[in-house]
C-alpha cells in the first residue's frame, strides 16, 4: 500500500486584482517575533520583511500577512519621531503647496496623521483640517498641541462627512486592503473633492539599484506599488488620477548619516557629529510617488 503524502499549500489572493497566481519574490528574513517597534516610522532595519509575493497577473508586490497589523499601530510609541518634527513640517508644507493648486481651501482629513504635523500645517494655511491616528502615543502628542486628531482607525465615526481633501501620506503601503481603503476615501470626497496619496515606488531607480536593501523594504510595509499598480488600484476603486509627481523630503544630516551607517559593517560604523543635527538637507531620490485623484 502506497503512502500518499498530502502537502497543504496556502492559497493567497492578490490584494489588488484578486488573482491567486502569486509567486514568491523574496523569502522573509524575520528572525524574531514582531513587536510594535517594527512598525515605527523611524525604524531603520532596512531589508527586514515578511515573505513578499508578486502577482503574475497584475504585477503587484505584496506581503500576504496572516495577522492584523492594527494592534501594533495602536501600541506604537516612536520616541524618535518628534525629533524631526521641523523637517517633517517642511515636507508637509511642500505637499500642501501642491494640493492648494487644486483645492486652496475647505475641509481636509489626514488619514494616519501621527502627531498631527500635516493637520497643523493645513490649519495654518486656512483649511478646516482634522486627522485620524490609531497610535495612542501619537494621538496624545497631537492632543497636547491642541490639534484635532481623532484616536482610532479609518473609517472613523467622527470623520464621516464630506471632505474637499483627503490625504494618505505614506499610509497605503501599510494596510492589508489598500483598494478598500481607496474606496472608503472615494465615499468621503464625493463629486468635488480630491484625494492625495504618497507611497514608495518599488520600480524606481533607487529601488532597482538597492534591491532588497532598499530603505522601504521593512516589516511595516506590506504593499509595494509601482506607478502601474498604484494607478490600477485607483482605477479599481473608481478613481482617476489628475497628476503623478515625485515628492522630495527634508532630513537633518544626522538622520541621513545615522541611516547610512546601517549599510556599513558594525565595526565601521561611527556616530554622527553633533552639529549634523542642525544641518537640514532637502533630498529627492525620485523613489516616492505623489498622486492627486478624484472620483470618476
Amino acid at each position: 500500500m502506497k503512502l500518499i503524502q498530502v502537502i497543504y499549500m496556502k492559497i493567497y489572493k492578490c490584494a489588488l486584482c484578486g488573482a491567486t497566481n502569486l509567486k514568491l519574490a523574496r523569502r522573509g528574513d524575520l528572525t524574531t517575533g514582531i513587536t510594535s517597534e517594527n512598525f515605527s516610522v523611524t525604524d531603520c532595519n532596512y531589508g527586514k520583511t515578511a515573505d513578499i509575493f508578486k502577482c503574475l497577473e497584475c504585477g503587484f508586490m505584496q506581503c500576504c500577512i496572516e495577522f492584523d497589523p492594527l494592534p501594533f499601530y495602536e501600541e506604537l510609541e516612536d520616541k524618535s519621531y518628534e525629533t524631526g518634527r521641523n523637517e517633517r513640517a517642511l515636507q508637509m508644507r511642500n505637499i500642501l503647496r501642491l494640493i492648494r493648486k487644486y483645492r486652496p481651501h475647505g475641509r481636509l482629513l489626514d488619514i494616519g496623521a501621527a502627531s498631527g504635523i500635516l493637520v497643523e500645517e493645513a490649519l495654518m494655511l486656512g483649511y478646516e483640517a482634522e486627522g485620524i491616528e490609531p497610535s495612542r502615543a501619537f494621538w496624545e502628542t497631537a492632543r497636547k498641541q491642541n490639534l484635532p486628531v481623532h484616536l482610532g482607525a479609518f473609517p472613523h465615526p467622527d470623520a464621516d462627512r464630506h471632505y474637499d481633501v483627503v490625504t494618505l501620506i505614506d499610509i497605503l503601503e501599510h494596510v492589508p486592503e489598500p483598494v478598500k481603503m481607496l474606496k472608503d476615501v472615494s465615499g468621503l470626497i464625493g463629486r468635488n473633492g480630491i484625494g492625495v496619496v504618497v507611497t514608495p515606488d518599488v520600480e524606481s531607480f533607487a529601488a532597482r539599484i538597492m534591491g532588497f536593501k532598499w530603505w522601504h523594504f521593512r516589516v511595516a510595509h506590506i504593499n509595494y506599488f509601482s506607478r502601474k499598480t498604484l494607478l490600477a488600484a485607483l482605477d479599481e476603486a473608481g478613481l482617476r488620477h489628475l497628476i503623478v509627481s515625485r515628492p522630495g523630503w527634508v532630513f537633518s544630516m544626522d538622520y541621513l548619516y545615522t541611516r547610512l551607517m546601517r549599510y556599513f559593517p558594525q565595526i565601521l560604523r561611527t556616530r554622527s557629529p553633533g552639529f549634523f543635527k542642525h544641518i537640514i538637507v532637502p533630498l529627492n531620490l525620485l523613489d516616492s510617488m505623489l498622486v492627486i485623484f478624484e472620483n470618476r
